[in-house]
């Protein structure tokens, strides 16, 4: 088999071991060892003039049997029929975004080179807030982060609970060199290696016994027991009280509070696992918290434990000069024992927070600078509409196996995203009803032979009233 090469403007020369989707995705082997699936328009042009693209199932009789790829397609298209575009597809599926993408970029390329950054995603239902955070953890983990995610409600995890929070963020980490999930990855890879231990300690705030993160790493070096282990991680992650094989090893754990003022210890906590991930070789920790507009259901004193939360951890990335936000005066300290913000002065944290937009929401116009707000809302221009329609129509061919005729598909594929795009400018429509009704064109022209491109236009321009 012949080996093709191609170069990416950030992770150099590869092996292309496979393309996807008509040839939009290439898989490539880095000769730096890492492997990424990409973009193909992400390559120079050499290299993309250069790669042969086989035939797809979209250019395949239909008795071919079902492959993985045509499968995740139409998976991809039942979550695209509700408006929500599949996590795998966060890339090859968005809409524009260009300022906002470098924005981000920036952003992280800050949070590995620096001490961290902050970004905070402002816009109605309905106009991506979830996808870009998805987005922006898939860009996270290809540039060599650790991701933890989180989606608040009023329940499991709300705003006002600093504690809660922490442990779906632990619990759900991420890593760009592996599928498992949690802290237990990245504790076996720093005690594997005494010294990614040993300096972690040497730059501890605080005396190491009395650091939840510090004191389990010392204890776990000379413990044997598998299941001490276990049920250190279960404790650090937030999980639950110190059980007996763990009290094992370490006798006296230090407390992970539960109540009271205790956004400090957590942000502490945070800063202290993206420290250990940059001493294990990754770039830090991205910190992805996704539906924060519950904060506007909480009463007044519950607000007030969300805001030292949110503001501890902008403060722990963007350092204790940010000019924002008084941290000694805003952000209290825990009557029981003090904590400070971050771990070390640089813990190359990147904090990221969606809210929606309403009078009520949180004041972070107070807390951060402009250049640190993304706003999204529904200024998409047509190119952008018409480069995702392409796309779709891709994913609808290679999902029922099929190429679509020119003389049917022409006409649609021109004057559908113009009037999309229209409804999407007059506020008749909102983004995920825009995908949704571009679907359903798709899915129209393909089941129904006697149905003609221009029904389709005509129904759908009464339909959005443009």
């Amino acid at each position: 088999m012949v080996t093709q090469t191609v170069h990416h403007p950030h992770f150099g020369a590869g092996e292309l071991l496979k393309t996807y989707m008509d040839g939009y995705e290439w898989e490539v082997l880095f000769s730096s060892g890492r492997r990424f699936r990409l973009p193909a328009k992400e390559f120079n042009a050499e290299s993309y003039s250069a790669v042969t693209i086989p035939r797809t199932l979209a250019e395949a009789p239909a008795h071919i049997p079902l492959d993985t790829d045509q499968f995740r397609a139409r998976q991809t298209l039942e979550a695209l029929r509700v408006g929500i575009v599949p996590v795998q597809d966060a890339e090859t599926l968005t809409i524009g975004l260009e300022a906002e993408r470098v924005t981000l970029d920036r952003a992280l390329n800050r949070s590995s080179e620096r001490g961290g950054d902050v970004l905070a995603v402002i816009g109605d239902y309905g106009f991506g807030k979830s996808h870009f955070i998805e987005l922006a953890a898939r860009r996270a983990l290809r540039e060599g982060f650790l991701v933890a995610g989180a989606s608040l409600d009023l329940v499991e995890t709300p705003p006002s609970k600093a504690h809660k929070i922490y442990e779906a963020l632990v619990t759900a980490l991420r890593y760009p060199d592996t599928n498992r999930r949690g802290l237990l990855p990245l504790i076996e890879k720093a005690l594997s290696r005494p010294a990614i231990v040993a300096e972690f300690v040497r730059l501890c705030a605080r005396e190491a016994k009395e650091c939840p993160l510090a004191a389990a790493l010392l204890a776990l070096q000379d413990c044997p027991s598998q299941t001490a282990l276990e049920e250190t991680v279960a404790w650090l992650s937030g999980q639950g009280k110190p059980q007996t094989q763990m009290k094992s090893c370490l006798k006296r754990p230090p407390r992970l509070y539960i109540t009271g003022e205790n956004a400090r210890q957590y942000s502490y906590l945070l800063t202290g696992i993206s420290l250990l991930a940059t001493l294990a070789g990754y770039s830090g920790l991205a910190v992805l918290i996704d539906e924060s507009e519950h904060y506007s259901l909480l009463r007044t004193a519950q607000r007030e434990r969300a805001d030292a939360f949110f503001k501890a951890m902008i403060v722990s990335a963007l350092g204790l000069n940010n000019g924002r936000i008084d941290a000694r005066r805003e952000i209290p300290e825990n009557s029981r024992s003090e904590y400070p913000l971050c771990y070390v002065s640089e813990p190359h944290l990147f904090f990221l927070f969606a809210l929606t937009e309403s009078a009520d929401r949180m004041p972070v116009g107070t807390w951060l600078a402009p250049s640190h707000l993304v706003r999204l809302d529904d200024r998409f221009i047509e190119k952008d509409i018409r480069e995702f329609y392409a796309t779709l129509l891709r994913y609808h061919a290679l999902a029922y196996g099929y190429t679509p005729a020119p003389a049917r598909y022409a006409d649609a594929a021109a004057a559908t995203p113009g009037l999309l795009a229209r409804a999407l400018a007059q506020h008749r429509i909102n983004l995920r009803e825009l995908i949704r009704s571009a679907v359903t064109t798709c899915d129209l022209l393909y089941l129904h032979a006697d149905y003609t491109a221009e029904q389709m236009i005509g129904e759908l321009k009464a339909g959005v009233k443009v």
